[in-house]
C-alpha cells in the first residue's frame, strides 16, 4: 500500500496552480524567442517542460480528486481552483503544437515573410499577456482585473482573424509558399486555443468571485 498523500491546504493548491501558470507562461516566453532566433534553440526545453507539465496536472488532479471524496470541503476558498490544471495543460499544449511549428521552419529553412515575423511575434506576445494576467489574477485572489484580461482576448480574437485575413491575401497574391502558409496557419489555430483556455479560466475564476 502507497504511503497516504499529505493534505492539500487552500494555500499549497494555489501554489501548485500557480506554477503551472508560470511553466506555461515560460514555455510560451522560451518557444517565442526561438521563432525570433535564428537556429531554433532552446526548443528543447519546451518539450522538457511540457512532459513537466502534464505530469503536474495529472499528479493534482488526482490528489485534490481523492481528497475531495474523503474530505469534500477540505480546500475551502481555493475549491474554485481545482478545474484550473486542465485548463493550464491545455495551454502546454497548444505552445508545444507551437514549439513544432517553429522546430520545422528552421530545421527546413522555411522562409516566413517579414510581415509574417511581425505579426506571429504580435501574437506570442499578446498571449504572452494573456497568461501574465491569469497569472497576476490567481496569486493576488482578487478577480478584479479579469475583466481587462477578458477584453484582452477578445482583442487577440479579433487580431487573429485580421492576420489571418492577411494571410490568405498573401497566399492568393502568390507571395506565401503553400508549406509555409499550413505552418503559419497551423500556428494561428495553437494561438487561438491558447486565448480560448484562458478566457476558460477567466470566466471560472470570476465566476467563483461573484458567487456564481
Amino acid at each position: 500500500m502507497g504511503m497516504p498523500l499529505p493534505r492539500l491546504t487552500a494555500d499549497s493548491l494555489k501554489g501548485a496552480v500557480l506554477e503551472m501558470c508560470e511553466e506555461a507562461h515560460r514555455m510560451l516566453q522560451v518557444t517565442r524567442d526561438a521563432f525570433l532566433g535564428t537556429s531554433g534553440a532552446g526548443l528543447e526545453q519546451v518539450g522538457t517542460l511540457g512532459r513537466d507539465l502534464h505530469l503536474r496536472e495529472k499528479r493534482l488532479t488526482d490528489h485534490v480528486a481523492i481528497q475531495l471524496r474523503e474530505y469534500p470541503w477540505s480546500l475551502g476558498t481555493a475549491e474554485h481552483l481545482v478545474f484550473l490544471p486542465a485548463a493550464l495543460e491545455r495551454i502546454g499544449d497548444s505552445v508545444e503544437g507551437l514549439a513544432r511549428c517553429v522546430q520545422t521552419i528552421h530545421r527546413d529553412g522555411i522562409p516566413v515573410s517579414e510581415r509574417g515575423v511581425a505579426e506571429v511575434r504580435e501574437l506570442f506576445d499578446r498571449a504572452l499577456e494573456l497568461i501574465g494576467g491569469i497569472t497576476t489574477a490567481i496569486r493576488a485572489g482578487d478577480a478584479s482585473s479579469l475583466p481587462r484580461t477578458r477584453a484582452a482576448g477578445e482583442e487577440f480574437q479579433k487580431r487573429s482573424d485580421q492576420v489571418a485575413l492577411a494571410h490568405q491575401e498573401r497566399l492568393l497574391q502568390g507571395v506565401c509558399a503553400p508549406r509555409a502558409s499550413s505552418l503559419f496557419l497551423s500556428m494561428l489555430d495553437s494561438f487561438r486555443e491558447i486565448e480560448r483556455y484562458t478566457r476558460r479560466v477567466s470566466r471560472d475564476l470570476e465566476k467563483s468571485a461573484s458567487g456564481g
